[in-house]
């Protein structure tokens, strides 16, 4: 099986716009050619690369091509910079090279609490610029299959494609309120010996969800009571200000154990059950020989483990 780079070069363009049309534009080709282009890819791999829509979407072989198409332009940016030196900004104009562009994905809990030094590392230390894109950590692993991306921390484990799933370790949320929310809402923690409120208080207390594919206070309810509920519900798409929403008391929620260690050091902020979610986060990342990528997963590794739980698995 012979795959042609010109090929993979215009699948690319063609997911990246859209329409045929708009990556003949892009590739100063005429629609004709770039049809041409991906019909020899589709008859070089023996499989249909392209969904034919508005807009054109790769198929599962499709994605796995797009991937190789990225991996392919990484690969090159990174050999060109080390054979030019690798200049960075701020040194000689004449011999500034264009850093290379390292997308990754995580989820806004890793970035606010521990993902941040690793990229400052890679960025002071390295000819990169970081693109982060962000999604809830049951989805990251989806940027990761379209080749949006390099790597990406996810609560996945299942190993993608072409792929490396490394074990990071676990993020604790605990459940949590303001001691006055507590006692407004959940009366029966301070009437009785209750470890964790009733099922009747937990449909009724209005809570806090990060947004609303978040599941974790939804599971942690289900912890507590072993039923689920459906209680009023307040979207805060922000780490930091998420659980600021909560030490303000307007809902109760799932907070990283890391950011209410302080508030609950303080008082500002009370648990209302022993039950907690530890949620096991992964990097997977391309399985590609190079040294970039292999640094940054070393830093990733690295920061995880000075703040996340022991990972139970492996």
């Amino acid at each position: 099986m012979e795959i042609d780079s010109a090929g993979l070069r215009t699948l690319a363009a063609v997911v990246a716009a859209g329409t045929f049309d708009a990556a003949a534009h892009e590739l100063h080709l005429t629609p004709s050619a770039v049809s041409q282009r991906i019909k020899a890819l589709e008859t070089a791999v023996g499989r249909v690369v392209l969904q034919r829509g508005k807009p054109a979407r790769p198929t599962a072989d499709g994605e796995v091509l797009l991937r190789l198409a990225k991996q392919w332009d990484w690969l090159h940016a990174e050999a060109t910079s080390a054979l030019t030196g690798g200049v960075t900004a701020g040194e000689s104009d004449t011999d500034w090279v264009e850093p290379i562009h390292m997308p990754i994905a995580a989820n806004a809990d890793s970035l606010t609490i521990w993902l941040m030094p690793a990229i400052v590392a890679m960025s002071r230390s390295h000819n990169v610029v970081i693109e982060v894109m962000r999604g809830d950590e049951t989805r990251t692993a989806d940027f990761l299959r379209s080749g949006s991306v390099l790597g990406a921390v996810t609560s996945d484990p299942t190993r993608i494609r072409g792929c490396t799933a490394v074990p990071l370790g676990a993020m604790r949320y605990l459940p949590v309120a303001t001691p006055e929310f507590a006692a407004r809402w959940f009366p029966s923690l301070g009437a009785s010996d209750a470890r964790s409120p009733s099922p009747a208080e937990l449909s009724r207390a209005p809570m806090v969800s990060f947004d609303r594919s978040d599941a974790i206070q939804r599971t942690l309810i289900e912890d507590m009571v072993g039923r689920t509920a459906s209680p009023p519900t307040s979207y805060i798409p922000s780490s930091t200000q998420y659980h600021l929403a909560v030490e303000a008391g307007i809902g109760w929620g799932a907070v990283p154990a890391m950011q209410a260690s302080q508030a609950l050091d303080a008082g500002r902020v009370v648990r209302l059950s022993d039950q907690h979610r530890d949620v096991e986060l992964y990097w997977q990342h391309w399985r590609l020989h190079s040294p970039l990528l292999e640094t940054f997963t070393a830093l990733v590794r690295y920061t995880a483990a000075e703040v996340l739980l022991s990972s139970s698995i492996g």
